[in-house]
């Protein structure tokens, strides 16, 4: 998922940037091309007086793997979490999965660890695997043709679900401990919710942990998914890639209740786990060469499956 957060962020950036010289200029030629290297038709759009003709090769290209990050702090805060569930217990550090149905929010997040605990730590069963993204609205003209056709060039920088690769871990081995999603969480505060309900003599388990803004490498996420793009990530992308872009101010990576189902036995043996992250990327305001860029948004989620679980 981080390469993809990236990608998205960039081509924002860079297709921002193409759209500013339109309105400035008589006449631009942009080639878009997919992952694979493949032309993307988005002949017959005009912009400005403007056209963007695929084809040309001395022209700017929108490459997948460039992006671009503000200058200065970013936000370091989290969303509180609302309800029953505001409380800040710390977790225990017992791995032993606890008897009997879990209900408040702690029994939930230890009974959780401990299912976790035996395979990410002990590789106990086999499992497949799918991880795959989505993109949503973007926010870049103003022009719904425009902004639709854009929307199109970035879906051909995700993994669809159909093209992500199922990825099976034996049991016992190395993979199955490495592929699988952590939960060492201590702070409870940061979970918004957490529930079990019984169906099919199983534990159905939901966790929603609060928003995070632009996670740093100490964010609470880290302790429940491999798969959460840091601000780290981000400035080294810019400083060791990037050159032409220049004074960002304001951009955001945000996660919107990132939710963990899983489906548990209640000897914890895990049957399904899914986790979903909703991302909304916004960008206050950059300069890219001689092209300033206000208030671009765009949306992406990211689904992490495994199934078949086999201990």
């Amino acid at each position: 998922m981080k390469k993809n957060v990236l990608r998205v962020l960039s081509l924002l950036l860079v297709a921002g940037m193409l759209l500013a010289f339109c309105s400035c200029t008589q006449e631009i030629l942009v080639r878009f091309v997919d992952k694979d290297g493949n032309d993307l038709d988005l002949s017959g759009i005009s912009i400005g007086g403007g056209s963007v003709p695929v084809n040309n090769t001395d022209t700017p290209t929108a490459a997948p793997d460039t992006t671009a990050a503000p200058s200065g702090d970013t936000a370091d805060t989290t969303a509180a979490p609302s309800g029953d569930n505001a409380d800040a217990t710390p977790a225990s550090d017992n791995t032993a999965v606890p008897t009997g149905k879990p209900s408040t929010k702690d029994e939930v997040m230890d009974f959780y660890k401990a299912a976790v605990a035996r395979v990410r730590d002990n590789a106990e069963a086999s499992y497949h695997k799918k991880e795959y993204q989505t993109v949503g609205s973007l926010n870049i003209t103003g022009i719904g043709a425009v902004d639709s056709a854009i929307e199109n060039v970035v879906a051909g920088y995700v993994t669809t679900e159909e093209a992500a690769e199922d990825q099976f871990s034996e049991k016992g081995s190395d993979d199955a401990k490495r592929r699988f999603p952590p939960c060492t969480l201590t702070d409870y505060s940061k979970v918004a919710s957490a529930n079990c309900t019984e169906a099919n003599g199983n534990y159905k388990i939901t966790i929603v942990m609060v928003d995070e803004d632009t996670p740093k490498g100490g964010t609470f996420l880290k302790e429940v998914t491999d798969s959460v793009l840091l601000w780290e990530d981000i400035e080294k992308e810019v400083t060791t890639n990037v050159k032409i872009i220049k004074d960002f101010q304001d951009v955001h990576v945000i996660y919107k209740g990132y939710q963990i189902d899983a489906e548990i036995t209640p000897d914890g043996k895990f049957v399904t786990l899914d986790q979903h992250a909703h991302v909304d990327i916004t960008i206050g305001s950059a300069k890219i060469l001689i092209a300033t860029l206000k208030n671009k948004s765009g949306t992406m989620d990211n689904y992490m499956k495994l199934w078949d679980f086999q201990y």
